[in-house]
């Protein structure tokens, strides 16, 4: 397949280019067809997939169908790839999230982002709250190191200005409303029709 190179990437937080990543704008790429690569939707679980709400009534760590069902349709909706930005990725969980209806084939081939030393805590090692955490040094690094230029972040917590304009921000009581189900939508619309 012909690909012309264009696009930027994330600007790498401070952070993030203090651990050596590259700093700056890179490129990303066009198809053969002028279309633009599959976006990539990185999935915080916590808040999004399973809500504050729905935990207490259906118990901890049960993923509410709701939900999933709002992300599936978001992923066949625009060809989207997922990778795994939540706590849930120390562990494989791409067979609990299929099993509550995400796509089998939806997972970006490295799916998960990878658990920086700025997200553990330095005394024990444990990983850190979600709120604590270095999530959008994560997603930016993962991007950079995958050449993901069009990407959506669905997350509860802030990922930082890094993200700003791809981060879709859901109450973690409620997950994903109409509100922002559209405001998702438009941004995969935008980046796979530049």
């Amino acid at each position: 397949m012909n690909r012309r190179w264009t696009a930027e990437l994330p600007r790498c937080s401070r952070a993030a280019a203090d651990a050596g990543w590259p700093h700056g704008n890179g490129v990303g790429f066009l198809d053969e067809h002028g279309g633009t690569a599959r976006p990539t939707i990185y999935l915080d679980v916590d808040g999004v997939v399973t809500t504050v709400g729905y935990q207490r009534r259906a118990g901890k760590d049960r993923l509410n169908p709701a939900q999933v069902a709002r992300v599936a349709a978001l992923v066949r909706a625009f060809g989207a790839r997922v990778v795994v930005s939540s706590t849930w990725r120390v562990a494989d969980c791409r067979a609990t999230l299929v099993e509550a209806g995400l796509p089998t084939d939806c997972f970006h081939p490295d799916w998960r982002t990878a658990i920086l030393s700025a997200s553990r805590d330095a005394r024990t090692g444990a990983m850190l709250p979600a709120e604590q955490a270095a999530r959008g040094d994560e997603i930016a690094e993962h991007a950079i190191r995958n050449r993901i230029t069009h990407y959506v972040v669905l997350d509860d917590v802030e990922v930082g200005p890094a993200h700003a304009g791809r981060h879709v921000r859901p109450d973690a009581e409620h997950g994903l409303g109409d509100a922002e189900d559209i405001l998702a939508r438009r941004l995969l619309a935008r980046t796979t029709n530049p």
